[in-house]
């Protein structure tokens, strides 16, 4: 099966799943409102930095399950795979779910776009804001992908999701703890490390809350090439896990 046929195949298959994940479409539902209710009542420049930090996680969502379920449940034995090698299948599944994210992530971002000129109110960081996002988005997706190739029924979500609430919690203790959480915070806001240890500690955040990447004050190069090694790094672990599965026959 040439390259442009197993793609559409597995749209096609992604397509049909996605349509019938309820969770999703009912927090896209949640976002879309939120996201018009903090227009309305903040403005068009915070309700375009709201979605431009909070639509990375669409790929996040929409990678839930994104193995395990297909590999435990048999349906990769179908006929189907005889002339579609499943492991391409699944490792194809990175990009089609990329591509449905950006899909439904640009027609979100179309208004902003459309209304930011409009009101003379355009940036070309506006553009490099969004497709941050966008790498960020597949970061989630490379992540997410990694872990659901042991976790299933959402777990490999829950557990991105926890680890940044964990963190949001050690930056809200180190707030009140000692002087130090202060520096961590204003390092953490200022984006500029001062030393190694500080540049440490922001590689590790911006490993755990990649979404920071969309703020100019994270315009780093070494920042970006961080994330880029870190899709390298994911996406490698996918292919070697998958290059040795063996599907299970009863």
């Amino acid at each position: 099966m040439s390259s442009c046929s197993s793609l559409k195949f597995n749209l096609y298959v992604v397509w049909k799943k996605i349509l019938k994940t309820k969770f999703f479409f009912f927090f896209l539902a949640g976002f879309i409102f939120f996201l018009a209710l903090f227009w309305w009542q903040a403005g068009l420049s915070y309700g375009r930095r709201f979605f431009l930090f909070l639509f990375p996680y669409l790929f996040l969502l929409i990678s839930q399950d994104i193995f395990r379920e297909e590999i435990d449940s048999g349906c990769l034995e179908n006929v189907v795979f005889l002339r579609l090698n499943f492991r391409r299948y699944l490792i194809e599944k990175n990009l089609t779910l990329f591509l449905l994210a950006s899909l439904f992530s640009g027609l979100l971002f179309l208004p902003f776009l459309l209304i930011s000129v409009a009101q003379d109110d355009f940036s070309w960081f506006i553009l490099v804001s969004f497709f941050m996002g966008l790498l960020v988005g597949f970061y989630y997706l490379s992540l997410a992908g990694w872990l659901g190739l042991r976790l299933r029924s959402g777990a490999n979500v829950l557990a991105i999701l926890l680890i940044q609430v964990f963190l949001l919690l050690a930056l809200i203790i180190s707030l009140t703890s000692s002087a130090s959480g202060r520096d961590f915070l204003d390092l953490i806001l200022s984006a500029q490390p001062q030393n190694r240890l500080e540049q440490i500690l922001l590689f590790i955040f911006v490993a755990l809350w990649p979404n920071a990447l969309v703020s100019r004050n994270y315009s780093s190069l070494n920042l970006r090439f961080e994330l880029l090694i870190l899709i390298f790094i994911f996406l490698s672990l996918q292919v070697w896990r998958l290059s040795r599965l063996e599907l299970k026959r009863e």
